[in-house]
């Protein structure tokens, strides 16, 4: 079966059916619904695990072109959790206009309905893990 964006919500399978069945999968980049995130500003987006309670997977943020890489604007229906392997990553929220520049190691967490972006200033490629919950 081919992966795509059309599996999001039930990946590796939906959630409940899993938890009914007990199913366990082993979850890597090398199978997971890759993703671009962003049309001005894109963020390659590698979703591992996508169901009824939560969605989990990684974030990069490359470098080159005119300032820093960055995401484009985006709030969620549930809570993100990140945990930045690559960076550092500085985290912009919108409507309090606060930075938090985030270092390999450490997590940042943005509350249900918040704006943010994710900017790397840095001459190297960014990495974060990131969790959602309930949704996107």
């Amino acid at each position: 079966m081919a992966v795509t964006m059309d599996n999001l919500g039930a990946f590796p399978v939906a959630g409940e059916e899993a938890r009914n069945q007990k199913k366990f999968y082993k979850l890597s980049d090398e199978n997971s619904i890759y993703m671009i995130s962003g049309n001005r500003t894109p963020a390659l987006l590698s979703v591992w695990c996508s169901n009824d309670v939560m969605q989990f997977g990684t974030i990069r943020i490359l470098t080159g072109g005119a300032g820093p890489q960055q995401t484009e604007f985006d709030s969620h229906d549930g809570d993100a959790v990140f945990y930045v392997l690559d960076g550092p990553l500085t985290f912009f929220m919108k409507d309090r206009k606060e930075t938090y520049d985030v270092q390999p190691g450490d997590f940042m967490f943005i509350p249900k309905g918040e704006t943010y972006k994710i900017l790397n200033f840095y001459g190297r490629a960014a990495k974060a893990v990131f969790v959602v919950a309930p949704s996107f």
